[in-house]
Protein backbone atom coordinates (compact mmCIF):
# COMPACT_ATOMS: atom_id res chain seq x y z
CA UNK A 1 0.00 0.00 0.00
CA UNK A 2 1.28 3.49 -0.74
CA UNK A 3 1.91 5.81 1.57
CA UNK A 4 -0.93 8.55 -0.40
CA UNK A 5 -3.25 5.44 -0.26
CA UNK A 6 -2.76 4.60 3.77
CA UNK A 7 -3.82 8.30 4.87
CA UNK A 8 -6.56 8.20 2.53
CA UNK A 9 -7.82 4.96 4.32
CA UNK A 10 -6.34 5.65 8.01
CA UNK A 11 -8.57 9.42 7.56
CA UNK A 12 -12.14 6.98 7.49
CA UNK A 13 -10.32 5.26 10.72
CA UNK A 14 -12.00 1.89 9.93
CA UNK A 15 -11.18 -1.23 12.16
CA UNK A 16 -9.81 -3.81 9.77
CA UNK A 17 -7.36 -6.62 9.72
CA UNK A 18 -6.29 -9.16 11.68
CA UNK A 19 -3.66 -11.32 13.28
CA UNK A 20 -1.89 -13.11 10.39
CA UNK A 21 -4.05 -11.89 7.43
CA UNK A 22 -7.35 -10.20 7.98
CA UNK A 23 -10.37 -9.30 9.25
CA UNK A 24 -13.42 -7.57 9.44
CA UNK A 25 -20.67 -3.43 22.65
CA UNK A 26 -21.39 -4.72 25.70
CA UNK A 27 -22.95 -3.19 28.46
CA UNK A 28 -19.90 -1.45 30.87
CA UNK A 29 -18.31 -3.22 33.68
CA UNK A 30 -17.66 -2.85 37.26
CA UNK A 31 -13.61 -2.28 38.05
CA UNK A 32 -12.26 -5.62 39.51
CA UNK A 33 -10.61 -5.16 42.63
CA UNK A 34 -8.68 -8.25 42.09
CA UNK A 35 -6.69 -6.88 38.85
CA UNK A 36 -2.40 -6.54 39.61
CA UNK A 37 -1.04 -3.38 39.48
CA UNK A 38 2.32 -2.97 37.77
CA UNK A 39 4.91 -2.13 39.56
CA UNK A 40 5.90 1.36 38.87
CA UNK A 41 6.87 4.31 40.72
CA UNK A 42 3.72 6.86 41.76
CA UNK A 43 4.54 10.41 40.03
CA UNK A 44 4.14 13.07 42.34
CA UNK A 45 1.45 15.68 42.47
CA UNK A 46 1.65 18.33 40.21
CA UNK A 47 1.02 21.91 41.68
CA UNK A 48 -1.92 24.11 39.43
CA UNK A 49 0.83 26.51 37.80
CA UNK A 50 2.52 23.84 36.40
CA UNK A 51 -0.71 21.76 34.98
CA UNK A 52 -0.65 24.35 31.78
CA UNK A 53 3.15 24.12 31.54
CA UNK A 54 3.08 20.59 31.14
CA UNK A 55 -0.04 20.97 28.73
CA UNK A 56 -1.93 18.17 30.75
CA UNK A 57 -4.70 16.87 28.74
CA UNK A 58 -6.42 13.68 29.80
CA UNK A 59 -8.60 13.27 27.53
CA UNK A 60 -6.41 13.42 24.53
CA UNK A 61 -5.19 9.84 22.45
CA UNK A 62 -3.61 7.08 23.55
CA UNK A 63 -1.70 4.60 20.84
CA UNK A 64 -2.21 1.47 21.94
CA UNK A 65 0.38 -0.95 19.93
CA UNK A 66 0.25 -4.36 18.30
CA UNK A 67 2.99 -6.63 17.84
CA UNK A 68 3.81 -10.16 16.49
CA UNK A 69 6.61 -12.13 15.87
CA UNK A 70 10.01 -11.23 16.45
CA UNK A 71 11.76 -12.72 13.84
CA UNK A 72 15.80 -13.22 13.61
CA UNK A 73 18.20 -14.75 11.32
CA UNK A 74 17.84 -14.61 7.30
CA UNK A 75 14.53 -16.41 8.13
CA UNK A 76 11.10 -15.42 6.15
CA UNK A 77 9.48 -12.54 7.42
CA UNK A 78 5.80 -12.09 7.41
CA UNK A 79 3.72 -8.64 7.22
CA UNK A 80 2.87 -8.74 10.96
CA UNK A 81 6.40 -9.23 11.85
CA UNK A 82 9.48 -7.07 13.14
CA UNK A 83 13.12 -7.74 13.12
CA UNK A 84 14.57 -6.26 16.89
CA UNK A 85 16.13 -3.32 14.91
CA UNK A 86 12.72 -1.93 14.52
CA UNK A 87 11.95 -2.72 17.99
CA UNK A 88 14.34 -1.04 19.25
CA UNK A 89 14.14 1.70 16.52
CA UNK A 90 10.47 2.13 17.93
CA UNK A 91 11.60 2.24 21.74
CA UNK A 92 14.05 4.76 20.83
CA UNK A 93 11.20 7.10 19.36
CA UNK A 94 8.58 6.14 22.04
CA UNK A 95 10.88 7.45 24.67
CA UNK A 96 12.07 10.20 23.07
CA UNK A 97 9.00 11.52 22.32
CA UNK A 98 7.63 11.37 25.98
CA UNK A 99 5.55 8.36 25.67
CA UNK A 100 5.38 6.19 29.29
CA UNK A 101 4.43 2.45 29.00
CA UNK A 102 1.32 0.69 30.80
CA UNK A 103 -1.00 -2.06 30.59
CA UNK A 104 -3.84 -2.64 28.56
CA UNK A 105 -5.76 -3.31 31.88
CA UNK A 106 -4.82 0.05 33.36
CA UNK A 107 -5.84 1.78 30.12
CA UNK A 108 -9.07 0.38 30.52
CA UNK A 109 -9.91 0.53 33.89
CA UNK A 110 -8.61 4.63 33.80
CA UNK A 111 -5.25 3.27 36.21
CA UNK A 112 -3.44 6.14 35.08
CA UNK A 113 -2.10 7.97 38.01
CA UNK A 114 1.74 6.08 37.62
CA UNK A 115 2.12 8.41 34.49
CA UNK A 116 4.62 11.09 35.51
CA UNK A 117 3.31 14.97 34.53
CA UNK A 118 4.13 15.48 30.94
CA UNK A 119 4.32 11.63 29.83
CA UNK A 120 1.64 9.91 27.57
CA UNK A 121 0.62 6.91 28.00
CA UNK A 122 1.74 4.08 25.33
CA UNK A 123 0.25 0.75 25.29
CA UNK A 124 2.92 -1.96 24.02
CA UNK A 125 0.69 -4.92 23.09
CA UNK A 126 1.90 -8.59 21.39
CA UNK A 127 -0.31 -10.93 19.85
CA UNK A 128 0.06 -14.78 20.07
CA UNK A 129 2.41 -15.76 22.50
CA UNK A 130 5.68 -16.91 20.18
CA UNK A 131 8.51 -17.40 21.47
CA UNK A 132 10.27 -14.89 19.97
CA UNK A 133 8.57 -12.72 22.26
CA UNK A 134 9.57 -13.86 25.88
CA UNK A 135 12.18 -16.34 26.10
CA UNK A 136 13.47 -17.73 29.97
CA UNK A 137 16.78 -18.94 30.46
CA UNK A 138 17.28 -21.96 32.87
CA UNK A 139 17.48 -19.71 35.69
CA UNK A 140 14.34 -17.63 35.19
CA UNK A 141 15.83 -15.00 33.64
CA UNK A 142 14.59 -12.66 30.68
CA UNK A 143 16.64 -13.99 27.46
CA UNK A 144 18.15 -10.84 25.75
CA UNK A 145 17.19 -11.12 22.46
CA UNK A 146 13.87 -11.78 23.04
CA UNK A 147 11.38 -8.59 22.32
CA UNK A 148 11.20 -8.58 26.38
CA UNK A 149 14.37 -8.86 26.81
CA UNK A 150 15.24 -5.96 24.82
CA UNK A 151 12.52 -3.74 26.34
CA UNK A 152 13.86 -4.88 29.56
CA UNK A 153 17.48 -3.81 28.53
CA UNK A 154 16.10 -0.82 27.22
CA UNK A 155 14.55 0.25 30.51
CA UNK A 156 17.19 -0.18 32.18
CA UNK A 157 19.13 2.25 30.16
CA UNK A 158 16.54 4.29 30.34
CA UNK A 159 14.77 3.93 33.72
CA UNK A 160 11.82 6.29 33.04
CA UNK A 161 10.41 3.92 30.76
CA UNK A 162 9.00 1.33 31.88
CA UNK A 163 9.44 -2.09 30.91
CA UNK A 164 5.92 -3.46 31.23
CA UNK A 165 3.91 -4.99 28.11
CA UNK A 166 0.90 -7.02 27.77
CA UNK A 167 0.46 -10.20 26.28
CA UNK A 168 -1.83 -12.06 24.45
CA UNK A 169 -1.48 -15.67 24.72
CA UNK A 170 -3.09 -18.96 23.20
CA UNK A 171 -3.04 -22.57 24.30
CA UNK A 172 1.61 -23.22 24.45
CA UNK A 173 2.21 -19.47 25.39
CA UNK A 174 5.83 -19.06 24.24
CA UNK A 175 6.17 -22.45 22.76
CA UNK A 176 5.74 -23.87 26.01
CA UNK A 177 3.48 -26.06 27.56
CA UNK A 178 2.76 -28.08 31.22
CA UNK A 179 4.89 -26.35 34.24
CA UNK A 180 7.24 -24.59 31.92
CA UNK A 181 4.69 -22.47 30.51
CA UNK A 182 3.19 -22.11 33.93
CA UNK A 183 6.66 -20.91 35.44
CA UNK A 184 6.62 -18.38 32.60
CA UNK A 185 3.04 -17.08 33.04
CA UNK A 186 4.52 -16.77 36.82
CA UNK A 187 7.67 -14.89 35.64
CA UNK A 188 5.84 -12.10 33.64
CA UNK A 189 3.21 -11.13 36.20
CA UNK A 190 6.35 -11.03 38.85
CA UNK A 191 7.81 -8.45 36.48
CA UNK A 192 4.89 -6.84 36.37
CA UNK A 193 3.12 -7.70 32.26
CA UNK A 194 -0.06 -8.41 31.82
CA UNK A 195 -1.07 -11.59 30.48
CA UNK A 196 -4.08 -11.16 28.51
CA UNK A 197 -6.31 -13.78 26.19
CA UNK A 198 -5.96 -14.75 22.92
CA UNK A 199 -8.44 -17.32 23.08
CA UNK A 200 -7.44 -21.08 23.04
CA UNK A 201 -6.72 -22.25 19.39
CA UNK A 202 -6.70 -18.88 17.57
CA UNK A 203 -9.59 -19.18 15.41
CA UNK A 204 -11.57 -16.98 13.50
CA UNK A 205 -14.30 -16.40 16.45
CA UNK A 206 -17.02 -15.35 13.34
CA UNK A 207 -17.48 -18.83 12.09
CA UNK A 208 -18.08 -20.38 15.42
CA UNK A 209 -21.02 -21.05 17.37
CA UNK A 210 -21.94 -18.94 20.37
CA UNK A 211 -21.35 -22.02 22.46
CA UNK A 212 -17.69 -22.96 20.37
CA UNK A 213 -16.27 -18.87 21.02
CA UNK A 214 -17.50 -19.25 24.62
CA UNK A 215 -15.25 -22.41 25.18
CA UNK A 216 -12.36 -20.84 23.47
CA UNK A 217 -12.35 -18.20 25.37
CA UNK A 218 -13.19 -20.09 28.76
CA UNK A 219 -10.56 -22.43 28.00
CA UNK A 220 -7.24 -20.03 28.07
CA UNK A 221 -9.14 -18.08 30.69
CA UNK A 222 -9.09 -21.15 33.15
CA UNK A 223 -5.07 -21.70 31.42
CA UNK A 224 -4.18 -18.42 32.81
CA UNK A 225 -6.21 -18.66 36.26
CA UNK A 226 -4.80 -22.17 37.22
CA UNK A 227 -0.76 -20.40 36.60
CA UNK A 228 -1.60 -16.74 37.93
CA UNK A 229 -4.74 -17.07 40.20
CA UNK A 230 -3.74 -13.63 41.59
CA UNK A 231 -3.71 -12.28 37.93
CA UNK A 232 -6.56 -13.78 35.65
CA UNK A 233 -6.67 -12.53 32.25
CA UNK A 234 -8.99 -9.37 32.14
CA UNK A 235 -8.84 -8.34 28.65
CA UNK A 236 -9.03 -10.06 25.77
CA UNK A 237 -7.52 -9.75 21.74
CA UNK A 238 -9.71 -10.63 19.32
CA UNK A 239 -8.16 -13.47 16.67
CA UNK A 240 -7.92 -12.15 13.25
CA UNK A 241 -9.71 -8.88 14.75
CA UNK A 242 -12.95 -11.21 14.28
CA UNK A 243 -15.76 -10.69 16.48
CA UNK A 244 -18.18 -13.81 17.60
CA UNK A 245 -22.22 -13.63 16.42
CA UNK A 246 -22.84 -13.21 19.72
CA UNK A 247 -20.36 -9.88 20.91
CA UNK A 248 -21.87 -10.75 24.48
CA UNK A 249 -19.40 -13.56 24.99
CA UNK A 250 -16.58 -11.24 25.30
CA UNK A 251 -17.06 -9.83 28.27
CA UNK A 252 -18.31 -12.80 30.01
CA UNK A 253 -19.47 -16.63 29.98
CA UNK A 254 -18.13 -20.11 30.70
CA UNK A 255 -19.38 -22.23 34.12
CA UNK A 256 -17.14 -23.63 36.73
CA UNK A 257 -13.50 -23.92 36.01
CA UNK A 258 -13.94 -21.89 32.87
CA UNK A 259 -16.17 -18.83 33.87
CA UNK A 260 -14.58 -16.16 32.24
CA UNK A 261 -14.75 -12.45 32.72
CA UNK A 262 -13.43 -9.49 30.50
CA UNK A 263 -13.52 -5.54 31.21
CA UNK A 264 -11.74 -4.68 27.69
CA UNK A 265 -11.12 -6.04 24.27
CA UNK A 266 -8.76 -5.50 21.60
CA UNK A 267 -9.36 -4.84 18.23
CA UNK A 268 -6.89 -5.02 15.16
CA UNK A 269 -5.89 -1.25 13.90
CA UNK A 270 -6.38 1.19 13.20
CA UNK A 271 -5.88 4.57 15.14
CA UNK A 272 -5.31 5.67 19.10
CA UNK A 273 -7.44 5.40 21.51
CA UNK A 274 -9.51 7.85 23.34
CA UNK A 275 -8.47 8.43 26.78
CA UNK A 276 -10.71 6.27 28.82
CA UNK A 277 -11.95 9.32 30.22
CA UNK A 278 -13.76 10.34 27.10
CA UNK A 279 -17.57 10.39 26.64
CA UNK A 280 -16.65 7.84 23.08
CA UNK A 281 -14.26 5.17 24.54
CA UNK A 282 -15.80 2.05 24.83
CA UNK A 283 -13.34 -0.76 27.03
CA UNK A 284 -14.62 -3.00 24.84
CA UNK A 285 -13.58 -2.13 21.24
CA UNK A 286 -10.13 -0.99 22.09
CA UNK A 287 -8.49 0.23 18.56
CA UNK A 288 -4.45 -0.81 17.92
CA UNK A 289 -1.81 0.34 15.92
CA UNK A 290 0.10 -1.75 13.91
CA UNK A 291 3.67 -2.36 14.26
CA UNK A 292 5.83 -4.79 11.94
CA UNK A 293 8.97 -3.80 9.68
CA UNK A 294 8.20 -6.02 6.50
CA UNK A 295 9.30 -4.02 3.17
CA UNK A 296 5.73 -5.61 1.56
CA UNK A 297 3.62 -5.03 4.86
CA UNK A 298 2.00 -1.49 6.34
CA UNK A 299 3.12 -1.64 10.10
CA UNK A 300 5.61 0.89 9.73
CA UNK A 301 3.83 2.97 7.58
CA UNK A 302 0.70 2.87 10.19
CA UNK A 303 3.39 3.52 13.45
CA UNK A 304 4.96 6.24 11.54
CA UNK A 305 1.43 8.21 10.22
CA UNK A 306 -0.15 8.17 13.67
CA UNK A 307 3.11 8.89 15.74
CA UNK A 308 4.10 11.89 13.22
CA UNK A 309 0.49 13.02 13.68
CA UNK A 310 0.59 13.33 17.06
CA UNK A 311 4.03 14.70 17.10
CA UNK A 312 2.54 17.33 14.51
CA UNK A 313 -0.36 18.06 17.02
CA UNK A 314 0.48 17.46 20.24
CA UNK A 315 -3.00 19.21 21.52
CA UNK A 316 -4.64 15.50 20.52
CA UNK A 317 -1.92 13.62 22.91
CA UNK A 318 -3.00 12.41 26.22
CA UNK A 319 -0.75 14.42 28.56
CA UNK A 320 -0.44 12.85 32.19
CA UNK A 321 -0.86 16.56 34.89
CA UNK A 322 0.37 14.11 37.45
CA UNK A 323 -2.42 15.28 39.62
CA UNK A 324 -3.43 11.92 41.62
CA UNK A 325 -7.93 11.58 41.40
CA UNK A 326 -8.13 14.40 38.84
CA UNK A 327 -8.63 14.73 35.55
CA UNK A 328 -6.77 17.79 34.00
CA UNK A 329 -7.63 19.03 30.29
CA UNK A 330 -8.43 22.47 28.21
CA UNK A 331 -11.40 24.01 29.33
CA UNK A 332 -12.30 23.92 25.55
CA UNK A 333 -12.56 20.13 25.66
CA UNK A 334 -15.04 20.21 28.49
CA UNK A 335 -17.90 18.55 26.49
CA UNK A 336 -15.59 15.82 25.60
CA UNK A 337 -15.25 13.91 29.33
CA UNK A 338 -17.63 11.45 30.10
CA UNK A 339 -20.23 11.94 32.50
CA UNK A 340 -19.16 9.78 35.10
CA UNK A 341 -15.52 11.78 35.53
CA UNK A 342 -17.17 15.39 35.14
CA UNK A 343 -16.75 15.58 39.40
CA UNK A 344 -13.39 14.58 38.71
CA UNK A 345 -12.26 17.33 36.59
CA UNK A 346 -10.07 20.34 36.33
CA UNK A 347 -10.34 22.85 33.47
CA UNK A 348 -7.99 25.67 32.69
Amino acid sequence: MNRRRFLALAATSTVVGGCADTAPDTAPVVVDSAVARPRVTTSPRTPKPAVAKVRANELGQIPVLMHHRLVTGSGPVGSYDMTPAFFRQELERLHRENYYPIRAIDLVLGELGSVPAGKTPVVLTFDDSTPGQVTFDSSGQVAPDCALGILRSFHARHPDFPAVATFYINKSPFGLNGSAATRALVRLTELGCEIGNHTWSHPNLGSLTTAQAEAEIGKLAALVSQATPRSPARTLALPLGVHPRDSRVLARGGSGGTAYRNLGVMLVGAEPSHSPFHRAFDPMAVPRIRCSSHDRGDGDLELGYWLDRLAAQPELKYVASGTAGRITAPRSLKPEIGPAFRGRATWY
